[in-house]
């Protein structure tokens, strides 16, 4: 694998952006109803609540893929930007060795989606 030189502030964001993934993956599934009437998923344990936490962690996950296929790192490549992105995807996924850090994951506990911004919602 090539070497990349990414910066921080791009390294975070990929880090953050597999962050909320992992915790939208957490969620319970969310029941729906077609327009038959039929009802998909049980929907046991899927709250308000949740779905609050679901729209805010959606929005967060939209906004960080726009920082980072929009960061200006990749304008300085002429070439191989694929294989740079893949080469984030990993660099971003290998654990750090820092305090704080979750042993398993390597997540950063400051990465998680915790409160509900002030006005996200109704």
């Amino acid at each position: 694998m090539n070497d990349y030189d990414f910066p921080e502030d791009l390294l975070q964001a990929k880090r953050e952006w597999f962050a909320v993934e992992r915790q939208l993956d957490e969620l319970p599934l969310c029941p729906w109803t077609d327009a038959d009437g039929v009802t998909y998923r049980d929907g046991r344990g899927w709250t308000p609540e949740l779905a609050r936490q679901e729209a805010v962690l959606r929005k967060r996950f939209r906004e960080l893929s726009i920082q980072i296929s929009i960061h200006p790192y990749w304008e300085t490549l002429t070439e191989g930007v694929v294989a740079a992105r893949m080469a984030l995807r990993a660099a971003a996924r290998r654990p750090r060795e820092e305090p704080g850090k979750d042993p398993e994951t390597g997540d950063d506990p400051g990465c998680r989606v915790t409160e509900l911004p002030a006005g996200v919602l109704p």
